[in-house]
């Protein structure tokens, strides 16, 4: 038999390609592992910056809700003049911020409440608000749909009379209807607003006012104070006063607060709607925003912290007590003929007041009424879709 001779470098060269198989295997292995771990920490890291981009897109949200609450804020928005962005502050994360755009609804092209309908009427008094969260060059987009609770009217006088025609029947010298600004304590702060003013040409109104009446209609310019004012939107105030009511008077039936405090507080005011033809008697009063889409006869004791407003007329019967509103009173057009009414020895017609009546405009009772109803309810809340070249998981 005839051996093959022995090669000791043969077999120690066949060993190493196992050896080297084995330990780019394991190598490979590693790598692989690696770069999982890489990708698994790449998407932890995305996913994180995608809740910290949405977080601040809801922050976004609730800054501008915020920043809506004040006083008179909503008035910006109802004059379409707010187009705002908001940067949140950086704090110790540099690269979370947010952006928060808001623009009028009713004429976009878009169904904002989601019920089928694009740019239908009651989508002019919404709005669009989108915010878009960004963090680690992710982007999450919130879009909502707002409306105001009340949008209380920028009241140019402290009693408002929409139709120039109206009749004004105003009995003796015991009223007064004042636009020296008083405070809630009753005290004159030295701001003048007109004691009447009218959407239009104000000779009927000065016309109805008697020789000996001259100091009881008081305000810018001293007595007779009488002048024509920017028109108030009426069909506004009546349909935030149908959504936003939270008492709602009977036509038909002689009203009155249950208790004390029942009509709302200056610490908690509240909106009361009624349709159709009201009558309050019987002593009480409240505070808030008392609207009535008819006419509204007040006899009785009644004194009243905010706005009375009527789109009908205005009676404020004698006897009974004084009547008392501190802070204005609009009226929208004559509903009956002026015909004078034998039962209470008084003119009905647009604003009819006989007896003890105080008509006062308080900026600082408005305010107040103001800052309670100007908030925004949410209608809906959307996500997306988010700007162009950003990424967003």
């Amino acid at each position: 038999m005839t051996c093959m001779p022995h090669s000791p470098g043969r077999e120690r060269g066949s060993a190493l390609v196992p050896a080297l198989l084995f330990a780019i295997t394991v190598m490979a292995f590693a790598m692989s592992i690696v770069t999982s771990g890489l990708a698994v920490n790449d998407q932890r890291r995305s996913v994180a910056a995608a809740q910290r981009a949405q977080d601040a897109a809801e922050s976004g949200i609730h800054h501008l809700l915020g920043s809506l609450a004040g006083p008179g804020r909503y008035r910006v928005l109802s004059d379409r003049r707010l187009d705002a962005t908001l940067v949140g502050d950086e704090g110790s994360d540099a690269a979370q911020r947010y952006e928060v755009t808001i623009a009028p609804a009713g004429d976009d092209d878009c169904d904002n409440d989601i019920d089928g309908l694009v740019d239908e009427p009651d989508e002019k008094d919404m709005y669009e608000a989108t915010s878009t969260g960004y963090a680690d060059h992710i982007a999450k987009t919130v879009r909502v749909t707002l409306l105001a609770r009340y949008r209380a009217p920028t009241m140019p006088a402290a009693t408002y009379i929409a139709d120039p025609a109206a009749d004004l029947n105003l009995a003796g010298n015991a009223f007064l209807i004042s636009g020296q600004d008083v405070d809630l304590a009753g005290a004159k702060t030295g701001e003048l607003v007109p004691g009447i003013g009218v959407a239009g040409d104000i000779s009927g109104i000065l016309g109805q006012l008697g020789s000996q009446q001259d100091d009881n209609v008081l305000g810018t310019g001293g007595e007779r104070s009488v002048y024509s004012v920017e028109t108030i939107d009426f069909n506004q105030l009546i349909n935030d006063a149908v959504r936003s009511a939270n008492i709602r008077l009977e036509s038909g039936k002689v009203e009155k607060p249950a208790s004390e405090g029942a009509w709302g507080t200056l610490e908690t005011p509240a909106i009361l709607f009624g349709s159709g033809d009201i009558k309050i008697s019987g002593g009480g009063g409240g505070a808030g925003v008392l609207v009535v889409d008819g006419n509204l006869t007040i006899s009785g004791a009644f004194d009243w912290h905010g706005l009375v407003i009527a789109r009908g007329e205005i009676i404020f019967a004698g006897g009974g007590g004084a009547k008392r509103v501190t802070g204005g009173v609009v009226v929208e057009r004559d509903v009956l003929s002026g015909t004078e009414d034998k039962t209470d020895g008084f003119m009905s017609g647009d604003l009819a007041i006989n007896g003890t009546v105080d008509i006062l405009f308080s900026k600082e009772t408005l305010a107040i009424i103001n800052k309670a109803f100007a908030t925004y309810s949410i209608l809906n809340w959307r996500e997306g879709p988010n700007p162009p070249g950003e990424a967003a998981p």
